[in-house]
């Protein structure tokens, strides 16, 4: 949005002029849903966290003084909203998806709501989404911080500029979190993804599309790297795809509704024992 556009709505959005507001934030909203969905694993919380950094912005609109732009801003507002969030819970478990996926596996009942969720009209199996999904999980396994710092460079490719700017950190305390962050998504997926290294202990991208209705499969599931690379730059392979892929607007978004509430409902459950 050009720069002038922008001064002028925002300063009728400050007298109170919600048409304006909703014109402002309308090309934030894609980077807003792909944060607060990617951070939180959890659809319904990733929804009441949108509408909390929206209000937030509205209420605080006198406290933006345009240096940054309003979408920088905006997302600034919702890292943090996310990072309260996110410090409020349990760290979720690194091989979390697969502990849901068992649980599936031993319910007759989930079982048939996982059936008709790949059969119903409209929907398409990605296997791109799927892994974006995944790397989503492991996310929820790493330390506040460093989940954050690796969607907002990683994911978002927001600048180290920007991304410490929003987490409230310097640039090298940001540099550290992301490469703490990286080190601890390699050597998670070392053990978990067969994608990555065939020891690995899940097959859910294929499985999931093997068992999808055939008119409903999106391309197969994509090679993420060789066995003979490090496992750091495997993990690049895969922060690839997993850029790429719309995970909070994609084909196979209410799929990963229904996986991201059984395994947060699971965490929960492992947490209380």
């Amino acid at each position: 949005m050009p720069s002038d556009e922008e001064a002028t709505l925002v300063n009728a959005a400050r007298r109170g002029d919600t048409r304006a507001f909703t014109l402002l934030t309308k090309s934030c909203l894609p980077g807003l849903r792909s944060l607060t969905y990617r951070m939180t694993g959890h659809p319904d919380d990733a929804e009441d966290l949108r509408q909390e950094v929206l209000l937030r912005a509205f209420t605080q609109l006198e406290s933006f003084r345009g240096g940054s732009g309003f979408k920088t801003w905006l997302l600034g507002i919702a890292t943090h909203v996310c990072l309260d969030y996110v410090r409020s819970k349990r760290r979720w478990r690194a091989h979390a998806q697969v502990h849901a996926q068992q649980a599936c596996r031993a319910s007759a009942e989930q079982t048939l709501e996982m059936a008709g969720t790949l059969g119903a009209p409209g929907f398409v199996y990605e296997a791109r989404e799927h892994i974006a999904f995944c790397f989503a999980c492991v996310a929820r396994s790493l330390p506040p911080e460093q989940e954050v710092a690796l969607i907002l460079r990683e994911v978002l490719e927001l600048s180290n500029q920007d991304a410490a700017r929003m987490a409230g950190v310097s640039e090298p305390v940001l540099r550290h979190h992301l490469e703490a962050g990286r080190k601890e998504m390699a050597e998670a997926y070392e053990g978990l993804c067969a994608l990555v290294n065939k020891n690995g202990v899940c097959y859910q991208c294929s499985e999931l599309r093997d068992i999808t209705p055939e008119g409903k499969r999106g391309p197969p599931v994509p090679a993420v790297g060789n066995d003979g690379e490090p496992p750091v730059e495997r993990l690049r392979h895969r922060l690839r795809i997993v850029r790429d892929a719309p995970l909070a607007d994609g084909k196979s978004r209410p799929l990963h509704d229904l996986m991201f509430r059984r395994i947060a409902a699971v965490e929960n459950r492992a947490a209380r024992s």
